[in-house]
């Protein structure tokens, strides 16, 4: 599909919705169980505007941060990545401009559990990510960050756990709300959409509740890339070839290879979210909702590349690549709570989600100097994966005059195909199949919990519990012989909250958490040339699960105005550490495999505030900012040391300021993220990534009628990513520090500006 085809469709859409969802946005003060809305309360009453937003305090003894959609609304966030990159320790490595897979504590590869609705969902990749930036803001009630779990959810999670709540009737006033936007990007000097709309009803008699968000819109992320290979033996007092980087100046370049790459990425996504609650009795409450989303991405990047000839950069070759990404993903559940007796209560769901996923690359290159095409250099990659999973789950939940004990089970069965097309020409220029690569994953959950609270008295309250995960694997590929393997683990937890005077509270937790393997690290079969030329890397279905004790300490304190500020400490020990090994010769090469090695720790401390400036006399203005500085270590079994988690930043921040003007109706801000260089270890290569800030800035502007106008701006900056690699002939080098090749990198982003406009019924 090309970007032509993808924005006419994006302006039929728009047309035929009337443009449409806004988010309903909550009272700040929302706690963790939300209670629907009494009846007489109108929309204007729930939709706080002209209102320093802070983040919410929440009930739960473990510790947990609560943001409502008013928190991110005024900056107008596209998705659950817009809106994540502004929460504390939340980092993100992927292209500039994307927010796609999140890592809490700065930890990627699957260490982040993403739940929705409190439950895990299916991904696109086989690490098992969920890409955030494919849910649209618009469908979300709040955003929930887990540090340290309790008994009663998935142990998955080492970083800390994010739960994305999506909107529900029940906990919704009776309106609805339109939203119609224009996005202006200032690379290619285009005008985007996007529309919504919501609505959320009851009936007369207030059994029954209902809401549905429509949703559709346009992103774009177009970026400019220029890397340059230096010989590293050429410049010997060069620690990694950043200060030989001329990407500005063709001719001060003193690179061995040189290329330049124009990439753009475009996405059309179409949402739907409804949900319908039934009163049951005098207590009970049945609920029935789903969701669906439809994004097609087109990539596009051309590149150019230059190799030194005789002293001289000169041409070597031009070449382009076009991939068409299709997801689509729905999920539906059934919930039912009621109670038992006046002390006992009781809740159980069941729940279906779905995710396909395809993806058509094609590679071609092209003569430097005519630019015709090269027939015999052209390749094609086809991936499909389509990941299903079914579950159900119920809890009993017991009320004593001082404790309360809840104890529950739940299942779950996921399905994972998995497909991997190669395609290169031949001398006549067809494409002809190179490789193909299959497999499917049956995953078997059976899980138990036991949770136990207590008040002690004087402020106290201990949370106790212990959760049970049996989980069977069976793992098939064409030409291997199935396997299957079965873990049973015990993780327990231990939370305690305590008040200190009449504005603080102090927390503890402890708790055990896991890191599951991989889908492709299991399947047993034979992939060529990896990690390097020659080498073969097979699966190893009887892979471990990484294991982390963890402890958070942490003291919360309440300002004047509803202002918090918060402070928390927090360590993980890491066994079982997964990582590629070689374990035997091929005739040209070696042979590999993924073994569990080695141990690691994490640890960091984080801080946050979000309050208005009442104590400085500027009661319209609110503040909020968060710091968290990370450390880590972990034995990497190429370089045989210590060294740091990859992908994980040093620190990460954010800090914001609001000014609400009254007398005008009217407010603005701006808002400021960073984050800190990343190193990453792989086979004969190390890898520094350097981040640039992002700043956003919004104003307001709110009419009697209902109406508010919104203009906001991002990466105004110009932010860049600068990656600094060295290249290493062999391991051997690579321990011994024998550089062969810096491999220096630069990619920038567009600005982007967005005029919205928002209408409340």
């Amino acid at each position: 599909m090309g970007y032509t085809t993808v924005r006419q469709r994006l302006l039929s859409t728009c047309m035929v919705m009337a443009l449409a969802p806004a988010a309903f946005a909550q009272e700040s003060q929302q706690s963790e169980e939300a209670q629907a809305a009494p009846a007489d309360m109108s929309l204007e009453e729930i939709v706080v505007t002209g209102k320093i937003v802070t983040r919410n305090r929440t009930a739960s003894v473990s510790p947990e941060l609560t943001y409502d959609t008013e928190f991110f609304q005024k900056f107008e966030p596209i998705s659950a990545g817009d809106m994540l990159k502004r929460v504390p320790g939340v980092a993100f490595t992927s292209d500039i401009g994307e927010y796609d897979a999140p890592q809490m504590r700065g930890m990627a590869d699957g260490f982040t559990q993403v739940l929705v609705n409190g439950r895990p969902v299916p991904g696109a990749g086989n690490d098992r990510t969920v890409l955030v930036d494919r849910i649209p803001a618009e469908i979300i009630e709040r955003i929930e960050v887990i540090r340290s779990p309790g008994a009663d959810i998935d142990s998955q999670g080492v970083g800390g756990t994010i739960n994305i709540i999506l909107k529900e009737g029940a906990t919704l006033p009776e309106g609805g709300s339109v939203r119609a936007s224009g996005l202006y990007t200032a690379k290619d000097k285009e005008l985007r959409g996007a529309g919504a709309i919501s609505y959320a009803g009851r009936s007369d008699n207030d059994r029954v509740f209902y809401s549905v968000t429509a949703n559709v819109q346009q992103r774009f992320n177009a970026k400019k890339f220029v890397e340059e290979k230096i010989v590293a033996g050429d410049f010997p007092n060069s620690v990694d070839g950043r200060e030989l980087f001329a990407p500005d100046d063709f001719n001060a370049s003193v690179a061995d290879g040189r290329a330049v790459q124009l990439d753009s990425r475009e996405n059309l996504d179409l949402s739907l979210n409804a949900d319908v609650t039934f009163k049951v009795g005098d207590d009970g409450e049945l609920r029935f909702d789903g969701f669906y989303i439809d994004t097609n991405r087109d990539e596009r990047e051309d590149t150019t590349e230059w190799e030194r000839d005789d002293g001289e950069l000169v041409g070597d070759k031009v070449a382009s690549q076009d991939t068409e990404i299709r997801q689509e993903n729905f999920g539906f559940s059934a919930l039912y709570e009621g109670m038992i007796s006046d002390e006992t209560s009781f809740d159980t769901m069941v729940r279906y989600s779905q995710f396909k996923n395809s993806e058509d690359q094609y590679d071609r290159e092209f003569d430097f100097d005519d630019g015709e095409e090269s027939l015999d250099d052209r390749e094609r990659e086809l991936v499909t994966s389509k990941d299903k999973e079914f579950a159900a789950d119920f809890g009993i939940k017991h009320e004593f005059d001082t404790m309360m004990l809840k104890f529950g089970a739940s299942t779950k069965f996921k399905d994972r195909d998995y497909g991997l097309t190669l395609m290169e020409a031949d001398d006549f220029g067809e494409l002809d199949i190179e490789s193909e690569s299959q497999f499917d994953v049956k995953e078997k959950r059976y899980d138990a919990f036991l949770v136990g609270e207590w008040q002690l008295g004087n402020g106290m309250t201990v949370e106790t519990g212990v959760r049970l995960e049996h989980t069977n694997t069976k793992v098939s590929a064409p030409g291997a012989a199935e396997v299957s393997n079965s873990v049973t683990l015990l993780n327990p937890s231990l939370h305690i909250q305590r008040d200190v005077g009449a504005d603080g509270q102090l927390r503890m937790s402890i708790a055990r958490t896991v890191r599951r393997p991989t889908f492709d690290q299991l399947v047993p079969a034979e992939l060529q040339d990896e990690p390097d030329d020659d080498d073969i890397t097979i699966g190893n279905a009887n892979l471990a699960m990484e294991k982390s004790w963890g402890l958070d300490v942490g003291y919360e304190h309440t300002l004047p105005a509803n202002g918090i500020l918060g402070v928390n400490f927090f360590y993980r020990k890491v066994s079982d550490l997964t990582q590629l090994v070689r374990i035997g010769d091929t005739e040209d090469g070696g042979l590999y495999t993924y073994n569990n090695v080695g141990n690691g720790k994490t640890y960091g401390i984080e801080f946050d505030i979000s309050t208005p400036l009442v104590f400085m006399g500027l009661e319209e203005t609110g503040f909020f900012a968060n710091y968290t500085r990370i450390w880590s270590s972990r034995y990497d079994e190429f370089l045989q040391e210590d060294v740091r988690f990859n992908h994980q930043p040093k620190y990460v921040y954010n800090v914001g300021v609001t000014q609400n003007f009254p007398s005008i109706e009217a407010t603005t801000g701006f808002s400021y993220q960073k984050q800190g260089l990343a190193r990453s270890v792989f086979f004969a290569e190390i890898e520094d990534q350097y981040y640039g800030g992002n700043l956003e800035f919004f104003i307001e502007k709110r009419f009697e009628s209902g109406l508010v106008l919104r203009a906001t701006a991002n990466n105004l900056l110009n932010a860049e990513s600068n990656q600094a690699e060295r290249n290493f002939d062999s391991l051997d080098d690579m321990r011994a520090g024998i550089v062969d090749e810096f491999e220096v990198e630069r990619e920038q982003s567009s600005r982007v500006f967005l005029l919205t406009a928002r209408y409340n019924f």
